[in-house]
């Protein structure tokens, strides 16, 4: 009895987040995808660097901070509005100034503090700041939400797909040493049903053909099932259960967005090489 309110909250918390968020993207334009998204990266890194705080190490949260919003606005200014690339000189400086702020700091291990402070850009706030080229893959298709949605659905449908096919086929264990829960049988049923999505968003959006949208498809996924067990990783590794208590019965923003952080990335690569 005790799970029904919790699978309650979840689904309306999931609803409202949803709603907001597909406000913002498609009534707000990219302004209203960029405050979305600084919103989701800064509370990103400040779940990451709590995270790396419980392992007993300090980063630079104000710079990690000052670092990834830069990156997000340089990127966003670029991308949707053309500016120069001298948006981006902001956050290069930010970049090099954690390495002599650390010697004003007087902090144990600042070796590891540098390192962590460094993995949460590169964890964090790059995927988040490349979402924007996937909303705005070029110049040509420009600002289009409805292919960004689609790119999250091919997501977001494979992790119901596992749920499901994990359910009632699980047996062979995909990862127990991180994720003992998770079976081969899921992440097949979740690509499936992710390429079921796939074809039916070709037929709406065909400036990518039905099977380079299954390659999407197919890379995201694969990418986005890495990513679920990297972050699974390092919560084991702190002893935490989830990155944050923001979302009620979702956790944090990073638990959200563990797939989708490691499969932008690729996602991004592939859709320079194929359109």
């Amino acid at each position: 009895m005790k799970k029904m309110p919790e699978l309650l909250t979840r689904i309306v918390v999931g609803l409202i987040v949803f709603t907001i968020f597909l406000a913002a993207i498609f009534f707000g334009g990219p302004i209203g995808f960029l405050a979305v998204f600084a919103f989701a990266l800064s509370v990103g890194l400040y779940e990451f660097y709590n995270l790396v705080d419980k392992g007993g190490f300090k980063p630079q949260r104000l710079t990690g901070y000052l670092l990834g919003l830069s990156l997000l606005l340089g990127n966003g200014m670029m991308t949707f509005y053309g500016y120069s690339e001298k948006f981006l000189l902001f956050p290069l400086l930010c970049l090099f100034l954690i390495l002599p702020i650390e010697l004003y700091r007087k902090r144990e291990d600042p070796f590891t503090n540098i390192a962590h402070g460094f993995l949460g850009i590169i964890y964090v706030a790059v995927p988040v700041c490349l979402l924007i080229n996937i909303i705005h893959p070029n110049d040509e298709i420009g600002y289009n939400p409805l292919f960004f949605v689609g790119y999250l659905m091919l997501i977001l449908s494979s992790d119901s797909g596992a749920y499901l096919a994990g359910t009632a086929f699980g047996k062979h264990k995909l990862f127990e040493r991180i994720s003992p829960k998770k079976s081969w049988e899921g992440a097949i049923g979740g690509l499936l049903m992710s390429v079921g999505f796939a074809i039916g968003f070709s037929y709406f959006l065909d400036f990518l053909s039905v099977w380079e949208w299954i390659g999407l498809s197919v890379v995201s996924v694969i990418a986005g099932i890495y990513g679920d067990l990297v972050e699974s990783l390092l919560k084991r590794n702190v002893g935490a259960k989830d990155s944050g208590t923001l979302l009620p019965g979702h956790g944090g923003v990073l638990d959200r967005l563990d797939s989708i952080v490691l499969a932008t990335p690729f996602a991004y690569v592939y859709l320079q090489i194929f359109l």
